[in-house]
């Protein structure tokens, strides 16, 4: 039981941080350039969203990576 509780909180802080690293690769897309002028909070709104969609993906994919490779001490 203590154990899922670990993996829970190791997968938020993972989740979190692939958010954050998400978000500060975002700001290096210029969307102003494809939104509308004038449309500042949907464009913000877009970065939010796309970088949680990001970060998503990536911590899945560090989460399923570590997890995967725990199971490997079973081969052996």
């Amino acid at each position: 039981m203590f154990q899922l509780g670990v993996h829970a909180i190791v997968s938020i802080i993972i989740y979190l941080i692939a958010i954050g690293l998400a978000f500060q690769a975002m700001k290096a897309v210029q969307l102003d350039k494809i939104v509308r002028k004038g449309r500042v909070f949907e464009t913000q709104l877009l970065y939010l969203f796309g970088a949680i969609a990001l970060g998503f993906l990536v911590g899945n994919f560090v989460i399923t990576f570590i997890d995967t490779s725990m199971q490997l001490s079973n081969l052996f």
